[in-house]
Parts: C-alpha cells; structure tokens; sequence
C-alpha cells in the first residue's frame, strides 16, 4: 500500500535583501514618473493662479479647470494647436516611411549586390554618423536658402530660398538612414544566400526576391527602425525652429519651444500651465509608442547581432 505524500508549504522567510531592493526600486520608478505627474497637475492650474502662488510637492489647484486640456484637443480660436499636431502628424509618417523603405533597401544593397566600390562606399556613410549633428545646421540653413529658383533665387539676387516651406520637411525626410541600414545590412548577410538562388530557381525575379523573401524576414528591425524614427522625429524641433519661421510651419515642440519664450506684454509672463499642458500632449504619444512596442524594438536590435 502506497502512501501519499503530502507537501507542506514552509513559510517564507524575511528577505531585507529582496525588500530593500523592491523599495529602491519604487522610488526610482517614482522619480521617474514624478515630471509626468506635475505635468497633469499643472494643466489643471490658471495662468494667475500657477504664477500668484508657491507650488508644493504635487500641485493642487484651488479652483481647477479643464481651459488647458480643452485647448490642446480641440484648439484655441485661431485653430494653431491643430495646424502644429497635423504637421507633426505629417511630417512623422513621412519620415518613418521613407526611412523603413530606404533602410531596407540600402540594407539589401551592401549586403547582397556586389558592386565597385561597395565596402569603401558603407565605410563612408559610417563615418558621417561621427560628425555632431549640430555642425551641420549652418551648411543646412545655407542650402536651403541659396536653392536655385526657388523663393525668388536666382543667378543675380537671393532670396529664401526653400525656407519655411514644406520642401525643408519633405528633402529631410527621405535621406538615408544609416543606422537602419547599417542593421538590415547585418542581419541579411547572416540569411543564407542559397536561399536567393532557390527562389531563383522557382522563378521568382529580383523584386519578388526583395519584398517577398527578404523583407518578410526582416520585420522585427523594420519596426525597430520605424518606432526609433517615429520617437525621433515627433520630438525633433530643431528643423521646424531653425528653418522655418510662419505659424503654419509649425509642429508641436518648436511650437511649445517659441511659446516659451514669448510673454505676454513688456512684463509680462508665459501662460505656463498652457506650456506645460502642450508639452504634455507632445510627450504622451512618444510614451504610449514605446510601452505597446518596446519589445519590438528589443527583438529588433537582437535580431541584428554581428558577424564575426
């Protein structure tokens, strides 16, 4: 006769390890989402109220209101807010596609064309991630400006050139993406080549190949590349603020960036809780991009590795 062993739940004991880590852990989460919580409390402040009194640790308004919040979702009178979120909107699909399509092709390119040159050429295009990006503003101002026929240009008088049109978005937009490529370059050369020469054989041609074959595999670092672009170019302000001057040329951070620092009259101050409030709205949608889709951007650079 078999006896049935019974298993008995032993108490776990006091670990001042695990809870001392668990508390760290806690307040760095909290110091982390401490800006994000003064930001919501903050829109609910009037521009009088935030600037006549001493804000405490969380900042609780007396007589709140909604004014901030229902300016940024459905605008103030002359509609700027909407103008700046669709030309944020705009100018972010455009990016991130034109970085998807020139990344993965340029990716393809070095690592499975054969070419004079190839190796010397992706050596070069490496090299140019090692210059500040802050360099090359001034060279990017002038060109922009001295574009040939373009914003009353010509052989005799200047002009503006393509500032503070669309062009200064759309020319940015599809440039190379060198670091998307340079991953798509690594993780195609570690896919067998045997498996070009068998569609091949099935009489797949070269573009069934690429955006058949090829491509399907190379979806984790597709939207690795299009999450990393999307983030970069929704915060971007450099390029609407430095090259663009009109109202309507606007995106949401340059806009919050020159609302800053403008005030109301000789002594003046800025509305504050409006700042903030549209800066909240600008930093929610990087946020909710990469909690839903951290894990492909880990899955995309593990993807990648490097040959060796």
């Amino acid at each position: 006769m078999t006896t049935a062993s019974v298993s008995v739940k032993r108490p776990r004991k006091f670990n001042i390890s695990k809870l001392f880590a668990h508390v760290v852990l806690a307040g760095c989460g909290f110091l982390l989402l401490y800006p994000l919580i003064f930001m919501v409390m903050s829109g609910f402040f009037t521009k009088d109220e935030f600037t006549g009194r001493v804000l405490g640790f969380f900042p609780i308004p007396n007589e709140p209101t909604l004014f901030n919040y229902k300016i940024l979702v459905f605008g103030s009178t002359d509609s700027s807010i909407q103008i700046y979120l669709r030309n944020s909107v705009i100018r972010t699909v455009y990016n991130t596609f034109f970085a998807v399509l020139t990344s993965f092709l340029g990716g393809y390119a070095f690592a499975r064309l054969r070419f004079k040159g190839r190796d010397a050429l992706f050596l070069g295009m490496l090299a140019t991630q090692m210059i500040p990006t802050t360099i090359a503003l001034i060279p990017t101002y002038l060109q922009l400006a001295r574009w040939p026929y373009a914003g009353g240009n010509d052989i005799f008088t200047g002009g503006s050139g393509l500032l503070d049109t669309w062009w200064v978005y759309f020319l940015g937009g599809p440039a190379i993406n060198i670091m998307g490529t340079f991953l798509v370059k690594q993780s195609l050369e570690k896919v067998p080549i045997e498996l070009d020469e068998a569609a091949k054989v099935d009489g797949a041609g070269t573009f069934r190949i690429i955006f058949q074959i090829m491509f399907p595999l190379q979806l984790p670092i597709m939207a690795y590349i299009a999450i990393t672009t999307a983030l970069g170019t929704w915060n971007d302000f450099v390029t609407p603020f430095f090259y663009t001057n009109s109202d309507h040329m606007q995106t949401l951070p340059s806009a919050i960036t020159k609302l800053s620092s403008a005030a109301l009259g000789p002594f003046g101050t800025p509305n504050y809780p409006l700042i903030i409030t549209l800066g909240l709205g600008t930093t929610l949608p990087a946020l909710l991009i990469f909690f839903f889709f951290q894990k492909y951007i880990v899955q995309g650079l593990a993807n990648t590795g490097v040959k060796g």
